[in-house]
């Protein structure tokens, strides 16, 4: 049983990896295509409004895909109820959420210093509800350890997109560029309908008709729900902060403004994008190891936990040295092959080792959100935000320049990935 256990674990991993793959290699295709076809002004103006888009996407979200999951994989609740209550606690969420964003449309748009984008801010509303139910779905199937049809659906999302793309983009073009930002928008309601109709006869074999209401049910989503979502809403707001603290502190000690924009772009647009590339591999496996190690952990089967979650530390520690080890011998050549450019070999010698680390991260957050401990996640991630922009503050002002970043995104690093790991270990100590 346990070997048949492991061959659905390892499919999935495969699944996940395979489909990730030509997702991404579709997704820049596509990527090209957009930009040649919108042109400059509109991916401007998209660009501009992009961290909203994304904002307000993490919200609606909820962290469904992980909390559905675990929840999904305990197997304690009835599905056809845990489908209901994650519905419901969504569209409330979406009903809240779209208020505040016709209400405050106008602000937001002040904000980003272009007012003409109120209407494209407005129609992100459109997509909300629809997020919402894939979110539910792709959890609940993925807690099932139901990983192929989910899989087909970021391919088809990407496919989607381009189609749209080819055919819709230049007709809104040639009305105006805040209308193809429109279209952009919404192109994300076909795509994610698609993905609603592919999951959807699937996700109905898992359901039977019941009645009742189970209050559990609400409390353990939103019990892991809210601390993830917050975590990532940490993160958006560091990556807010970042630039802010970085342009001011070393403006403050007499860089030009041009060489902080020219090296923090190649930073965050070539460097740290080609290092994180192999965590696309950690990532696959974390949301394939979910399910399993949560059933294993419900069931009390701590040491079958420790030893399927070593396995699959190494694995990902494997992969990522051999990437890494590829990047490190080959910068110029694969700066230059995907980004057409051979800037910043400098920041991927000194950032490189430790994204090794970094590598690592995606396992071992599963593993404490597979113990019901998200709230842990919450904290480290406070802290480390705490110290990471602590640190880039501290060091540009003792005049380590743009290498303040580099060391700070190293301490950022180091510092999450050691408290995950601290308090991953202490959890298992206590039940082995």
């Amino acid at each position: 049983m346990t070997r048949f256990k492991n061959n659905i674990l390892m499919k999935n991993i495969i699944i996940l990896l395979l489909s990730g793959g030509v997702s991404k290699a579709i997704g820049m295709i596509g990527k090209v295509i957009y930009t040649r076809t919108a042109g400059i002004n509109v991916v401007g103006l998209y660009t501009l409004l992009t961290p909203t888009f994304m904002l307000i996407i993490t919200i609606t979200q909820f962290s469904f895909p992980i909390s559905i999951s675990k929840i999904s994989a305990e197997d304690k609740y009835d599905n056809n109820m845990l489908l209901k209550t994650a519905y419901k606690l969504g569209f409330v969420i979406d009903l809240i959420l779209i208020i505040i964003i016709m209400l405050s449309s106008n602000l937001i748009a002040s904000f980003i210093h272009n007012n003409a984008l109120v209407p494209a801010i407005r129609s992100i509303c459109v997509i909300i509800p629809f997020v919402t139910i894939s979110s539910v779905q792709r959890g609940f199937l993925h807690g099932k350890e139901d990983m192929f049809l989910p899989a087909v659906t970021s391919i088809t999302e990407e496919i989607i997109k381009i189609i749209l793309i080819v055919i819709f983009l230049p007709y809104a073009i040639s009305i105006s560029n805040v209308t193809a930002v429109i279209f952009i928008i919404l192109f994300n309601v076909f795509m994610e309908l698609s993905t609603i109709i592919i999951l959807n006869k699937r996700v109905k074999r898992y359901v039977q008709k019941t009645h009742g209401n189970d209050k559990n049910i609400l409390k353990d989503i939103i019990k892991i729900s809210l601390p993830t979502t917050l975590i990532r809403l940490i993160s958006s707001f560091g990556f807010f902060l970042e630039p802010i603290i970085l342009t001011n502190t070393l403006l403050s000690m007499g860089y030009s403004s041009n060489y902080i924009t020219l090296e923090y772009g190649i930073i965050n647009s070539y460097i740290v994008p080609l290092l994180s590339f192999p965590s696309f591999f950690s990532l696959a496996i974390a949301a394939a190891l979910l399910p399993n190690i949560t059933k294993l952990y419900t069931n009390k089967k701590y040491n079958e936990f420790n030893r399927k979650l070593l396995k699959l530390m190494i694995i990902s520690i494997l992969v990522g040295v051999f990437c890494l080890a590829f990047i490190l011998i080959f910068p110029n050549e694969l700066l230059k092959l995907i980004y057409n450019v051979n800037l910043g070999i400098n920041y991927i010698y000194l950032l490189g080792p430790f994204f090794l680390i970094l590598y690592m991260q995606p396992t071992l957050s599963i593993a404490l959100q597979a113990m019901g401990k998200t709230n842990k996640l919450f904290i480290t991630s406070i802290v480390s935000l705490i110290l990471k922009y602590s640190l880039l503050f501290i060091l540009c002002k003792l005049g380590y320049g743009m290498n303040s970043l580099i060391y700070s995104i190293i301490i950022g690093i180091v510092i999450t990935t050691l408290l995950v790991f601290i308090i991953v270990v202490k959890n298992l100590n206590k039940r082995t």
